[in-house]
């Protein structure tokens, strides 16, 4: 197990949480001693196990929040200033999680001395860890050479996959940044004239047909794909092919550039690199996924209700016809379902000119633009289009269970037709209100339809509650101030 974490993780990491989880516990311990009147006559009260589960779990949570702020990335890591900053933010969230446990139990013993508890908390961990991070392990791992043993074991043995000038570039970038403990061990290119030569004093190992031997014969702990110019679906097909070698998979190249633009996803200073690897929490289960769903739907719904009363009102009023679109649409694994909107066009309307709209946005792959100035949208329908309020009873949809909060579109069955069997893949995971390509790419020229598709792949293999959460703040302003409506 704690192979397997050290070979998808890296080494770093795994001290850094260790370090990490070692001083919020010391810190604990400190204010709880400070604090006690008598540790052999707080030891045996019910108190005392109250405050020491409450404070023991505040010190395991501080990894995800620390993984939240990007703390164990090297491009935070490394900057003191803001390193410093990012850890201040995680403890106030880590104390104020604390203080909220505390209050729930609500016993007036827990209760006791537990402001100053929490202030000591916060004032120890906070020291310990700008010594443990900023002054003793920033210097330690990034030292060129740390000796022997220690250096093997942070140093990650990996393969870049393409030989071109980026690959040129990537070996020249880890030359001079030995402190990010890479050993570039060789190439893959499928370049026959490259084979069994040398780049840029780096061995040109074998062609990607032959990726699950090299890694397994060479011990290589990640996958860098290095190629500029390469068609989606090839690209889509590489990293499955590299997945296959349980390595962590990286991608140096801009065809995600918009995902480490938008969500800060990337690891290095230097490089432009997305994680590609699967990394789906394990606690963030579909059942767990499934309770946050029933949860907040259920509550928007009902907090919601006099707005819908109103849009219904003014459906009615501004045109005739029922207030709510409901339509057929595609879901998870290609399986049809009933979905509702309100409705936004005049009744009884022909759809081939969206039709036509959605082919053409498809199979040319051009920038990925909403049908403007259409005749069937009715004034109100305008209006609840630019700000997604059509949008809402949606909720319905994902408290039924066959959408989710957030996840890829669904679409209509005409345009699943012109979809290309790597763009089908995004329906692995339940569709959802919201997504990746809703906040990105919504209305946008620049992002064509298999960028927007290569976003919700992305999703799909990285869903976690911070990234739900993330996505679910950021589609506040677009509804809000109507970026990208028509």
């Amino acid at each position: 197990m704690l192979d397997d974490f050290i070979k998808k993780w890296g080494a770093k990491k795994l001290i850094l949480s260790v370090s990490d989880i070692m001083c919020t516990s010391a810190a604990f311990i400190i204010a709880l001693y400070f604090t006690a009147p008598g540790l052999d006559v707080y030891i045996t009260e019910i108190s005392f196990i109250e405050k020491l589960v409450i404070f023991l779990a505040g010190a395991i949570l501080i990894i995800p929040i620390f993984r939240y702020y990007q703390l164990y990335k090297h491009k935070y890591f490394l900057r003191v200033g803001e390193q410093t900053l990012l850890i201040l933010k995680g403890l106030l969230i880590n104390s104020i999680i604390v203080i909220l446990a505390i209050f729930i139990v609500k016993t007036q013993e827990a209760l006791h001395d537990s402001r100053t508890q929490v202030i000591i908390y916060f004032a120890v961990a906070f020291t310990l860890l700008f010594v443990s991070r900023v002054l003793v392990l920033r210097r330690v791992l990034r030292a060129n050479f740390v000796g022997g043993n220690i250096k093997e074991f942070l140093t990650r043995r990996a393969i870049a996959v393409g030989a071109g000038n980026l690959g040129i570039f990537f070996a020249e970038i880890l030359t001079v940044k030995p402190h990010y403990h890479i050993e570039l061990v060789g190439f893959i290119d499928d370049d026959l004239n490259k084979k069994d030569k040398t780049v840029n004093r780096v061995p040109v190992l074998g062609t990607a047909s032959k990726i699950a031997e090299i890694v397994e014969e060479q011990e290589i702990d990640e996958i860098f794909i290095t190629i500029q110019n390469i068609e989606n679906k090839k690209l889509l097909d590489l990293i499955q092919k590299c997945k296959l070698t349980n390595c962590q998979v990286n991608l140096v190249s801009n065809h995600f550039d918009i995902i480490s633009a938008k969500l800060d996803e990337g690891e290095y200073h230097d490089l432009k690199v997305i994680s590609v690897s699967p990394r789906v929490s394990p606690l963030y289960s579909e059942r767990f996924k499934r309770i946050f769903d029933i949860t907040v739907s259920g509550v928007m719904i009902l907090l919601l209700f006099p707005l819908w009363l109103m849009i219904s009102l003014a459906i009615k009023l501004s045109s005739s016809g029922p207030v709510f679109y409901e339509t057929d649409v595609i879901g998870k694994n290609g399986r049809k379902f009933k979905w509702y909107k309100f409705r936004t066009m005049f009744a009884n309307n022909d759809a081939k000119v969206h039709e036509a709209h959605l082919e053409m946005l498809i199979t040319s792959n051009k920038g990925y633009k909403k049908l403007e100035n259409d005749p069937r949208i009715t004034p109100i329908g305008r209006f609840l289009r630019k700000f997604s309020i059509d949008e809402l009873p949606q909720l319905f949809n994902v408290f039924k269970g066959n959408m989710s909060l957030v996840g890829p579109r669904p679409c209509l069955p005409y345009e699943y037709e012109h979809f290309k069997e790597w763009h089908k893949l995004k329906y692995k995971v339940i569709p959802g209100i919201t997504g990746l390509a809703q906040i990105i790419a919504r209305n946008r020229e620049d992002v064509t339809f298999s960028d927007s598709v290569l976003l919700d792949l992305y999703y799909a293999d990285n869903q976690s509650l911070w990234l739900d959460l993330k996505i679910l703040f950021k589609t506040i302003p677009v509804m809000l101030f109507g970026k990208g409506g028509i």
